[in-house]
């Protein structure tokens, strides 16, 4: 394994590019910060924080989890790392689909199936 995949870039990277796959969320509206990274062989875990653009104290950490596929990162899992979620990260202002930059918050439901339907009256 080269020095360049051991990097805090590459796993960025790894973390924007799954990010992107998350349709709730807009890139554009945060920046991304890896806090630190701990490798061990193929694997590595990372702590990224993400800072609203519009409100420097609107943070979320995550921990990812992310194995090596080839000579690229891929997040093969992400958690979050306590606090609330940031309003605006996604598409639905903080919904609990994008609170966790586009993870469900363990012991939920999708989104879709989280909301009852009430009789109309």
């Amino acid at each position: 394994m080269t020095g360049s995949l051991k990097s805090k870039k590459a796993i960025q990277g790894a973390i924007e590019t799954h990010l992107r796959g998350n349709p709730h969320l807009s890139l554009k509206n945060f920046n991304t910060q890896i806090e630190s990274v701990k490798y061990k062989g193929n694997t590595a875990d990372a702590m990224a924080k993400f800072v609203s653009k519009t409100d420097p104290n609107a943070v979320v950490e995550v921990r990812y989890q992310l194995k090596l596929d080839g000579r690229m990162w891929k997040v093969v899992s992400s958690q979050p790392a306590g606090g609330q979620g940031m309003p605006g990260m996604g598409a639905h202002g903080g919904t609990s689909g994008s609170m966790y930059m586009g993870q469900p918050v363990p012991g939920q439901k999708s989104q879709t199936s989280q909301v009852p339907i009430q009789p109309s009256h």
